[in-house]
């Protein structure tokens, strides 16, 4: 029976080893962000720049709205912080910017914990495929969102 202790106690020492990595990468990690599309009248999943993407479709000529948090909430006033958003578009197999915006960003309540709200919005004049990502450099390293593709629709 005593030859089972030493991995129960291996095992032990190592999900403590795995929590305590986890934890490590959260505290590490620190601030995150993200962004969300506003709208868009159809989902779908098309290659564009030779990347596969879920795609969410928009009219050209219309006004893409686009808000995200930053949790938490930068050590700011409101107002006085900001984030900034790119918008890549797909050109000769490749992303490319074609547009950056700074949105101002605010302290919100949401489900009890201080995060930071920004809001943006952008005119589709050209249809093509496109994604959009928020940054805030004020954290070291900055942080950036995950890209929220979309399809711009003649």
């Amino acid at each position: 029976m005593r030859h089972h202790l030493p991995r129960r106690k291996l095992s032990g020492l190592l999900a403590a080893g795995a929590a305590l990595i986890v934890a490590a990468t959260a505290v590490a990690a620190g601030q995150s962000i993200n962004l969300d599309l506003k709208g868009g009248y159809r989902n779908e999943t098309k290659v564009a720049c030779q990347q596969r993407n879920h795609y969410t479709a928009y009219h050209r000529g219309r006004i893409l709205s686009m808000d995200g948090y930053v949790s938490p909430a930068p050590a700011l006033p409101d107002g006085a912080w900001r984030v900034k958003i790119k918008v890549k578009r797909c050109r000769n197999g490749r992303f490319v910017e074609i547009w950056h915006g700074y949105a101002r960003g605010n302290g919100v309540l949401l489900n009890g914990v201080k995060v930071g709200h920004f809001r943006k919005t952008f005119r589709m004049r050209t249809a093509g495929y496109f994604f959009a990502r928020a940054y805030y450099y004020r954290a070291h390293p900055r942080i950036r969102s995950r890209a929220e593709h979309f399809h711009v629709t003649r």
